[in-house]
């Protein structure tokens, strides 16, 4: 029995029934399929009779040969429906041709609540706005939380310990389940079939060897600005040239499978985004370990890369802030609701804490400052700026501190 995903189950079950098509998206197994399964026993427990309940995974071989297009799609549906209101769970649905259109007259014909996966930002805006605008519900999933991951890997030890399996192993439910000396081995094949069906195989890339390049590049420097120029660097030490239009092109595909999530810039005091250097971040910790090596080497770019995907998790819009000529680490921003975070390793040098603290004094705003840290000791805040153990964070609810 799957450990239950209670964010994002409750996110789902929340919308029940209402007037949208709910399109769950995330990074190939990282549990989309396991949520639907939670979906389908909740809706069974509520009474919702089986024959209701409409269930097909377009990953296997004989549900691909009975749905082929749009209307073949809609025709095995509409086969397989119950008297009265039905509820459809549609797994990787983007494999199937025009499956928008599919969608589109399901929603329309039929009394019935669409759930749907997928794999590739193209189930996401502003792709699927084209067809679907107005139409359905972004919920995003993510590999496992640190708090998920001690509901999902039970230890009785010290915290710290879990911590660091944790960030060593990542959160990919299927690796965390698998034993130790095979961890490395699961994570490169995930990594590598993100890499050429979800980039390559679907955006036909010539160049393989380049998009690896790009990708594991753009891993190792996690929360560090990305330009052409040093991307460029990079590549050009090997006698490559490459246009700028293919390295944006390329970086594009591997943030619309989401291996990695680009986070952009905005001036604090004019509130105004910018175009210049953004940040990336990797889907999992796990993958970058096994690429990279020891996670130590850069503490604090990793303990960046787990809070950005926190904060993602509750559902804040994230940037990088620009405070004059220093940077906030991140803008977390969710309604009317805004918070400055500074992350970083240890703050209990001097020299450290002041380099962390300064950004952060520069704004001028009542919204909440936070520094976290994985210290284990320290003063409750610092002038108003709340001092938080990273770790704890994590497990809390209170994103503030």
């Amino acid at each position: 029995m799957p450990v239950d995903r209670p964010y994002y189950l409750e996110r789902l079950f929340s919308a029940k029934d209402e007037p949208f098509i709910k399109v769950i998206t995330g990074v190939r197994r990282c549990g989309k399929s396991t949520l639907l399964d939670m979906l389908e026993e909740r809706l069974l427990n509520t009474g919702v009779p089986q024959d209701n309940i409409v269930r097909l995974n377009f990953d296997s071989r004989e549900t691909r040969r009975s749905a082929t297009d749009a209307d073949s799609l809609y025709d095995l549906v509409a086969g397989r429906m119950g008297p009265g209101r039905n509820y459809v769970l549609l797994d990787e649905i983007q494999n199937i041709k025009d499956w928008e259109d599919a969608l589109i007259f399901m929603f329309t014909d039929f009394d019935a609540d669409l759930y749907v996966t997928g794999s590739n930002a193209m189930m996401r805006p502003p792709d699927v706005g084209s067809k679907l605008v107005g139409r359905y519900l972004d919920i995003h999933v993510l590999p496992l939380s640190f708090e998920e991951y001690l509901d999902f890997v039970p230890n009785g030890g010290e915290l710290i310990d879990s911590f660091e399996e944790y960030v060593t192993n990542g959160g990919f439910p299927a690796v965390a389940l698998t034993k130790p000396e095979l961890k490395a081995a699961a994570l490169d094949g995930i990594f590598n079939t993100i890499l050429e069906l979800d980039v390559s195989l679907k955006n036909e890339v010539r160049d393989k060897a380049l998009m690896r390049d790009l990708a594991e590049y753009l891993i190792e420097n996690i929360g560090c600005s990305a330009s052409f120029d040093n991307i460029n660097d990079h590549i050009g030490r090997g006698g490559r040239t490459v246009s700028p239009n293919t390295v944006s092109n390329y970086v594009l595909m591997l943030e619309k499978a989401f291996l990695l999530y680009r986070v952009g810039r905005m001036d604090v005091k004019g509130k105004k985004r910018l175009k210049t250097l953004g940040k990336y971040y990797v889907v999992d910790t796990g993958i970058r370990e096994m690429l990279i090596g020891s996670w130590t080497d850069d503490r604090g770019k990793v303990m960046e890369n787990l809070v950005h995907h926190e904060l993602r998790k509750r559902g804040y819009n994230v940037s990088v802030g620009k405070v004059g000529e220093y940077e906030v680490d991140f803008i977390a921003a969710k309604h009317r609701e805004r918070i400055y975070i500074q992350v970083a390793y240890s703050a209990s040098d001097p020299n450290v804490l002041e380099r962390e603290l300064r950004p952060l004094r520069g704004i001028k705003d009542s919204h909440p400052k936070l520094l976290l840290t994985m210290d284990r000791a320290g003063p409750d805040n610092y002038d108003g700026i709340r001092n938080r153990n990273l770790m704890k964070w994590l497990l809390s609810e209170e994103t503030s501190g």
